[in-house]
């Protein structure tokens, strides 16, 4: 979208439909990963997206890019078929927040709020789970198990599940979870991009498990540990993650990993290899196994407490 919005701006008002796609082919934009061009299909959404956002508009059959001032900032320094900065990102996620009908049609279902900015949304925002019925559609319910949405046909399935929903996942308004099939998947708010310290991982740990006044160390689900933090913290699953490693390794002998085969976690959803957000929660070594669980030494508990001036098994704030 990016990339075609760049081509738009150096021939603005002068490429109608078929020669902005031609233009994008040319310049490697709308290509395959094979090299060959994408089909009329995807070609004519990537258009009808820029349209629709207010990106961009067609007026008597040629396009003109928006006077939106974030529009042009944006594209000064936009880089072909390069992956989208932060920056970048966050502009998209602004025009797709506030188009009227992805607010209806999605995001209006994790707020009670009638007017909210992206920064509102990150901040107030509530999870809600979805299940999937099959030919029946989709649902969303709340924490509560309330149906606030369904999807029951194709249209609606395919607008907002396969469409409005991966924008916000890919432009990091939102993250996901998937920690058993029959538990639904999880969509949550992220707040902006920030790294997890090793604090608030500590903290959290205690959450999902803490040793016994006799127990050297204690197990803990990778899985879990990510959903208790992800839902509290609002932070991408990557950056739990990422937290985890440092941990491991600035505490190489207070931290251990177990490996679990994907076989074990394909098992658990019978959609393993239509959906990888399954794995998601789970890290991974450099040799692609799988970490379905840390174990961790009671000093790293201890010597935590401690330092927040808490006791042993009650945290202070």
């Amino acid at each position: 979208v990016r990339d075609l919005l760049s081509i738009i701006v150096e021939n603005n008002g002068k490429l109608r439909a078929g020669e902005l796609e031609q233009s994008a082919i040319d310049t490697g934009v709308l290509l395959r990963d094979d090299g060959r061009p994408l089909a009329h299909s995807p070609r004519y959404h990537y258009r009808r997206v820029i349209e629709h956002l207010g990106l961009a508009a067609k007026i008597k059959t040629y396009y003109y890019v928006s006077d939106d001032r974030k529009i042009k900032k944006l594209l000064e320094h936009a880089k072909l078929k390069t992956a989208l900065s932060d920056e970048e990102a966050e502009t998209f996620a602004e025009f797709v927040i506030n188009n009227v009908d992805s607010r209806r049609s999605y995001f209006d279902h994790f707020i009670d709020e009638d007017s909210y900015t992206l920064q509102i949304f990150r901040e107030r925002a509530k999870w809600l789970k979805v299940e999937t019925k099959g030919e029946m559609g989709v649902e969303f319910l709340d924490n509560e198990g309330k149906t606030v949405a369904s999807l029951n046909d194709k249209v609606q399935l395919h607008a907002i599940y396969w469409g409005v929903r991966l924008w916000s996942l890919e432009l990091g308004i939102t993250d996901e979870l998937l920690i058993h099939y029959k538990d639904g998947r999880i969509i949550y708010p992220v707040r902006a991009r920030r790294p997890v310290t090793e604090d608030e991982l500590l903290l959290h740990l205690s959450s999902v498990g803490k040793p016994k006044p006799d127990q050297e160390w204690v197990t803990i689900s990778m899985p879990e540990l990510v959903k208790e933090v992800a839902l509290s913290k609002r932070v991408p699953v990557l950056e739990i993650k990422n937290g985890v490693e440092r941990i491991k390794r600035r505490f190489p002998e207070f931290v251990e990993f177990i490996f679990s085969s994907s076989v074990f976690i394909d098992v658990k959803t019978p959609f393993a290899s239509q959906d990888k957000v399954l794995f998601k929660s789970y890290l991974q070594d450099k040799e692609g196994r799988f970490i379905s669980h840390i174990k961790i030494h009671k000093t790293m508990f201890d010597g935590f407490y401690k330092k927040i001036g808490g006791c042993y098994g009650q945290p202070s704030e």
